[in-house]
């Protein structure tokens, strides 16, 4: 089960004129704080090989060499993928995704825009982004 994939969002992201790369931000956010917070497996699988794969394009995204959408349109097929997580970043993604689709659409980067699709894709954007990630994922571990 694909938990968001930039796929999903490209009918939208046409009828607003936007550039397809566009679906990717908001969904490169939640996996960039994911991986900022240990909650990223940092492993993917790869055809032939027993196991999982260290995934050496990780320093890409921890020294914010690319931006988090470009690092998902690149190296995770535009999707956030229950492979990509720990169990635990797995059970948050399951349980808190849309709260954080909810709280994305509110956050003032995002609204300065036409629309949500319409937030830039920049490290200023995850600036934003992070506390309000960092405070779901506190709720919810205090509900646990």
């Amino acid at each position: 089960m694909t938990y968001d994939d930039a796929g999903w969002h490209s009918d939208t992201i046409a009828e607003l004129g936007l550039p397809e790369e566009a679906a990717a931000t908001h969904i490169g956010m939640f996996y960039a704080w994911a991986r900022a917070r240990g909650l990223a497996s940092g492993t993917h699988l790869e055809h032939g090989v027993d196991g999982e794969v260290p995934d050496e394009s990780l320093p890409l995204l921890d020294e914010r060499t690319l931006t988090p959408g470009a690092y998902l349109d690149e190296y995770l097929d535009g999707q956030l993928d229950p492979s990509f997580f720990t169990a635990e970043g797995c059970a948050f993604v399951e349980a808190e995704y849309d709260a954080y689709l909810e709280a994305y659409e509110r956050i003032p980067a995002v609204t300065s825009g036409e629309n949500m699709y319409a937030a830039p894709d920049t490290w200023l954007l995850y600036n934003a982004v992070e506390p309000v990630l960092d405070e779901l994922y506190a709720a919810w571990r205090d509900r646990r």
